[in-house]
């Protein structure tokens, strides 16, 4: 049995909505910049990495909302997906190091059918991050994958950033957003990835994994 998992931001969504709300309610491009360089070079935690840029945010979260969704575009491909892995039985589990507030702001009007939505959340009221679990990373995203290979699964990874490094690592199968670090990432460990403009060339190439395992 395959079981999907894939990232949110930069996967799902265009722009990244945590750059997007940093750049343009919290401290700007180059603090976002500054933040994502610590990141590579070691000095941040994801999880530092995330309450760095989000602790800057001083706008309402109705009104962050209501630009996330004037400006923040959901792939148009992947409701259509989301809906062939349910009338096809295969669990699509979304996985972010981002928040579960801005994961279903953004993905119920679209009605697409998810199996799960594993995230942080903020505390009530605030910009305060509630992360998911106690790792470096906030949301510890490869332990979902190797549950499920343990589980008897074969396990498809959606990405296109640094959180989605470590799940890449342990996935079956990985699509890495063509042109974003993941796929370089994976070039350089030779670690077999398809590269993808839109969730439709994901859909054909999940069905095509699926129909070898029938």
């Amino acid at each position: 049995m395959l079981h999907v998992f894939c990232d949110f931001d930069g996967t799902i969504t265009e722009p990244d909505t945590l750059c997007f709300l940093t750049e343009r309610l919290g401290a700007g491009p180059e603090h976002y910049r500054e933040t994502g360089r610590l990141l590579r070079a070691g000095a941040l935690s994801l999880r530092e990495a995330v309450a760095r840029d989000v602790g800057t945010i001083r706008t309402p979260f109705a009104e962050a909302a209501a630009l996330l969704r004037a400006h923040v575009a959901v792939d148009a491909g992947f409701t259509p997906f989301a809906r062939w892995c349910a009338a096809n039985h295969v669990p699509l589990t979304i996985l972010s190091g981002g928040f579960e507030e801005i994961v279903e702001l953004l993905l119920r009007p679209t009605g697409a059918p998810v199996h799960d939505v594993r995230a942080n959340r903020f505390r009530p009221g605030t910009w305060e991050c509630r992360f998911r679990d106690d790792s470096p990373h906030g949301h510890d995203k490869a332990a979902a994958l190797r549950a499920a290979r343990a589980a008897g699964r074969r396990t498809v990874l959606v990405g296109d950033g640094f959180s989605d490094r470590e799940p890449a690592a342990v996935a079956d199968l990985v699509f890495a957003r063509r042109g974003r670090s993941l796929a370089d990432w994976c070039r350089a460990r030779a670690i077999a990835c398809e590269e993808f403009d839109t969730f439709h060339d994901v859909q054909r190439g999940v069905a095509e994994r699926l129909g070898a395992a029938g």
